[in-house]
């Protein structure tokens, strides 16, 4: 099953220290580091690519610059999460929105670090994921790129489909 989606790409400083911290407490399938990413639309299986290409091409693609800033954990999806605060990511969706026919939704701008399978030790975990953070953990790269997602048994795959730079 192909779906698309538009999001932007993110840059965390320390991936593999980030694993290495957390990997003790949780099990699960890490995301890859080249596909980490704030999602803006999710388009699912209602385009084709060529459609959403050409209905957005000359799109004002505007958000402003900000960095992953603290952890988080859905426990309704069970996923670890790393959160930006970024009103403008929100304005981008609803500017979106009329173009790609999407409903009215409020945003939860977020990078999906791991799908939790079952904790080692959850104590723990939660408590490393509350420490205040003196540093950023990412940045958002200035850029919207339009992905496929292909599920397979092991999850999902991601394939950019096309880019456009801010």
């Amino acid at each position: 099953m192909h779906r698309l989606f538009l999001a932007i790409p993110v840059h965390l400083y320390d991936y593999p220290k980030i694993r290495d911290d957390f990997d003790p407490f949780l099990e699960g399938r890490w995301r890859e580091e080249e596909t980490l990413h704030v999602t803006i639309a999710f388009l699912g299986k209602r385009f084709d690519a060529g459609k959403v290409i050409e209905t957005v091409d000359a799109f004002p693609w505007s958000f402003d610059p900000s960095l992953l800033g603290r952890w988080d954990y859905f426990t309704q999806s069970r996923v670890f999460v790393a959160t930006t605060h970024n009103p403008s990511l929100q304005t981008l969706y609803e500017r979106l929105s009329p173009l790609l026919e999407l409903e009215n939704a409020l945003l939860n701008p977020h990078v999906t670090l791991m799908r939790v399978k079952r904790f080692n030790n959850a104590e723990e975990f939660f408590r490393r994921m509350n420490e205040p953070s003196l540093d950023a953990l990412g940045y958002l790269k200035p850029k919207v790129i339009l992905y496929r997602s292909i599920l397979h048994p092991y999850g999902a795959e991601y394939q950019p489909l096309k880019e456009w730079q801010l």
